[in-house]
């Protein structure tokens, strides 16, 4: 791996996890003294990072994923409603929501022929068509499981736990999950280095 892209590739992590962290900090920051509006603020300055993110992204790279865009595009449609009606339930939905999105897309997507999954990645993981559909089913499933674990949470849990599983459990668990799926990857095909 070039230096180049390791630097590209760390800047694409703190692109990705940046305005999580800056929502965690700020939460604990305003929970002290506005334990009642903290969500809210959190939610708005992640929404306002998340857009100034995708302007670096076009800036430095002249195009940015339509992912990205789907979630910020997202983001800042819940923020704004939860700010504007004082809802913190419509923010915290938002995991729930981009998650269904995903996993729609993925199965649908895989029964249309036109699988999403592979469209992305081709250039990176080598599969037949038929491993790339049950790897987009298995995603799929993954992405619903997480939306129920989001769901169970915000509606179980106190909004300290939410926030932190929101920046500190959801990355471990998707990683673990696509370490799991690695064997059947290099079982069916390969991964380009």
């Amino acid at each position: 791996m070039t230096h180049e892209n390791t630097q590209s590739k760390s800047a694409n992590f703190w692109m990705d996890f940046g305005p999580l962290l800056v929502f965690f900090v700020s939460f604990q920051f305003f929970k002290k003294n506005n334990p009642d509006s903290a969500m809210l603020i959190a939610a708005g300055i992640f929404a306002t990072l998340a857009v100034v993110v995708v302007f670096i992204g076009w800036l430095k790279y002249k195009k940015v994923s339509k992912v990205l865009i789907l979630t910020t595009v997202i983001i800042v449609i819940t923020a704004s409603l939860a700010i504007w009606s004082g809802n913190k339930v419509i923010f915290f939905m938002k995991p729930t929501i981009i998650n269904i999105l995903f996993a729609v897309t993925l199965m649908i997507g895989t029964f249309l022929k036109k699988n999403p999954l592979k469209a992305m990645l081709k250039q990176t993981i080598i599969l037949p068509d038929s491993m790339w559909n049950k790897l987009s089913l298995r995603w799929g499933v993954f992405f619903l499981c997480m939306a129920i674990l989001n769901e169970y949470i915000w509606r179980t849990q106190t909004e300290s736990f939410w926030a932190s599983f929101k920046v500190f459990g959801v990355m471990p668990i998707t990683m673990a999950f696509m370490l799991t799926q690695l064997p059947f990857i290099m079982k069916n095909g390969k991964i380009n280095q």
